[in-house]
Parts: structure tokens; sequence; C-alpha cells
């Protein structure tokens, strides 16, 4: 294997495992359930970002070092995995913004908000 890959592919996965012990400490130290699912979610996303990164440089590395078509079939799948992090990365930050509006903006909207009443009209 090329040196310069191997060095690219030990840093990503170091950089991986760093970054999911990181969510997973953020999940310990944080008080708040709010700051431990926005911690956690993007540690552990940019954690399995870096592990994919380095499945596809090393699948790209074998396939140009003359291996078969199982790495090309390793990059496609490794790929539509991406896709999926990628997906769930911006579904899951719009559920945790949604969740996690503001105490402020929240008795705004309500102060705002007409007043209901439980008498009945009788004329």
């Amino acid at each position: 294997m090329n040196p310069a890959a191997d060095i690219l592919i030990w840093v990503l996965l170091v950089a991986g495992v760093g970054f999911a012990a990181l969510g997973f400490t953020a999940l310990l130290i944080f008080p708040d359930i709010r700051s431990r699912m926005y911690t956690a979610v993007r540690a552990t996303i940019i954690s399995a970002g870096a592990s994919a990164t380095a499945v596809i440089v090393f699948g790209l590395n074998a396939l140009l070092g003359g291996g078969g078509y199982q790495y090309l079939t390793l990059i496609l799948h490794t790929l539509v995995l991406f896709c999926v992090i990628v997906t769930a990365s911006l579904v899951i930050s719009g559920i945790i913004l949604e969740k996690t509006r503001s105490p402020e903006f929240c008795t705004a909207s309500a102060r705002t908000a007409p007043a209901e009443t439980d008498e009945k009209d009788t004329s």
C-alpha cells in the first residue's frame, strides 16, 4: 500500500475514535439534556463520517493498486452509507432544533397568543 494513504487512513480512524470518545464524554459531563443531545449527535456524526472516509480511502488505494471489483463495491456501499449519514445529520439537527427551542421563545409566543375564555356567548 501507499504510505501516504496509510497515514491518511490512520489519521481518519484516530479522528473517528476521538470524536466518538468526545460524544460519549459529552453524554457524561453535560448537565442538561439539550447540550447532551446536541454535542453527542454532532460528535458521533463526525466520527462516523471520518470512519467512512477512511474506508473510502482504503478502497480507492486497494482498487488502484490492482485490487478486484470487490473494492469498487466497498467504495459504493460506503458512499451510500455516507449519504445516509449526511441525511441523518440534517434530520436529527432539525429535530433537535425543534425540540430545544429556548424558553424565552415559548413564553414570548404564549404572551402574544389570544387568550381563550371559557365563557359561552349567550346573546
